[in-house]
Order: C-alpha cells, then sequence, then structure tokens
C-alpha cells in the first residue's frame, strides 16, 4: 500500500514540475518596447532609459543570419546604446521578462524588480553573457 501511494505522489508531482516550467517561442519581425528604471550595460548603470528591441528575420538573398536590434535611450531621449546583434533571438515570456540570445546563452535581460512588479530592470553582457 505505501509502494502505491508514493507511486502517486511521485507522478503527480513530476506532472506539476512540467507544467510549471514556461517556454516560449522567438519572436520574429516584432519590436518590444520597456522602461527601464535600472539600466546595466557591461557594468555601467543607467537609470530611467527606454529600451527598443526589434527583431529581424533573414531575408535569404543578403544573408541567413537573426538579428535583433537593441537601442536604449535616455529620458531625455539621447542615445545611449545602439547595437544589432546576430544570431540570436528575442523571446517574451508571460510575465514580462524579455531575453535576447541563444538558447542557453543571454545577452540581454530585461526582468520585473522583485520589489515592485511594475518596475523592470534590465541587464546587458555581450560577451560573457546574462546569468
Amino acid at each position: 500500500m505505501k509502494r502505491i501511494i508514493v507511486l502517486f505522489v511521485v507522478l503527480f508531482s513530476f506532472n506539476m514540475f512540467v507544467i510549471a516550467q514556461e517556454s516560449a517561442k522567438p519572436l520574429t519581425d516584432t519590436e518590444v518596447v520597456r522602461k527601464v528604471s535600472i539600466m546595466d550595460i557591461e557594468e555601467k548603470v543607467f537609470y530611467d532609459v527606454k529600451v527598443t528591441l526589434k527583431s529581424v528575420s533573414p531575408d535569404y538573398y543578403f544573408t541567413s543570419k537573426y538579428k535583433v536590434k537593441v537601442t536604449i535611450h535616455d529620458r531625455w531621449g539621447n542615445i545611449i546604446y545602439k547595437k544589432t546583434l546576430k544570431n540570436v533571438f528575442l523571446y517574451v515570456f508571460s510575465d514580462g521578462q524579455v531575453q535576447v540570445g541563444k538558447s542557453n546563452f543571454d545577452q540581454v535581460l530585461i526582468q520585473k524588480t522583485s520589489e515592485d512588479n511594475s518596475k523592470f530592470i534590465g541587464k546587458i553582457r555581450e560577451k560573457e553573457g546574462v546569468f
């Protein structure tokens, strides 16, 4: 009897782990704009910026790589950071988190803060990745 109960507990807990894992498909030809409270760009911190992420699909005529254009404006409208990341994908999750990178290597990460869910914080690490 104990074995049957343990078997049911294991089966039900395994199903909960599978359901709890969230996955997202990469977005193509999409533009995402986020107002970010704190943005860490290669260990330089900026406050109150607007981040625009635009994914570009390959045309297979000139290039066959996916690209994401990242533009960051400060509160006065000046461009702080502008870069086209090649061979990466744009992922947007249901909780508002935005990731740019490959499946296991993120170069840009924007997520909600733990204190206030209406504010976002972001991090860009082009070479070493965001962990």
